[in-house]
């Protein structure tokens, strides 16, 4: 029998869900994947965060960078986490809203793995980033370890 594997590190921030959760969210993936020292995975990963965000955003929130007061009366809250396990990090997304979301091209064609899974409240959309098999150096490309 094979065992799960135990994540590394785990990280996650709640956002309201407006116009500026995506650009909170990657400055918070930034932020952990330096901490986690995986900076390799920041390009793929922000461009996957944004989209999921952004989708959560236009379903469940006000995606409006002006909206009225009034739009704010039932303010939706978006999940963020982070997953670090040894061969990559998920990407987590949960919201409110209930159905499947679609998968761009963008998303699945950064990720290894990409699913979602409903909730008592929504959904959690999830993705997964493989860290590199190589990275480039001074010297050229080496394995990373």
């Amino acid at each position: 029998m094979t065992e799960r594997p135990h994540p590394k590190a785990v990280a996650d921030l709640t956002l309201a869900a407006t116009a500026t959760a995506a650009n909170i969210g990657t400055m918070f993936l930034r932020y952990t994947l330096a901490e986690w020292e995986h900076g390799q995975l920041n390009d793929n990963g922000e461009a996957v965060l944004t989209e999921l965000i952004g989708q959560a955003v236009n379903l469940t929130g006000v995606p409006d960078p002006s909206p009225h007061w009034v739009e704010l009366a039932d303010l939706a809250l978006i999940r963020v986490r982070l997953v670090l396990f040894e061969h990559g990090v998920i990407v987590e997304v949960a919201d409110r809203h209930n159905q499947p979301p679609t998968w761009p091209d963008a998303v699945t064609s950064l990720c290894s793995r990409w699913n979602c899974y409903p909730t008592n409240v929504g959904r959690v959309v999830w993705c997964e980033l493989e860290r590199p098999a190589y990275e480039l150096t001074e010297h050229g490309l080496r394995v990373v370890p």
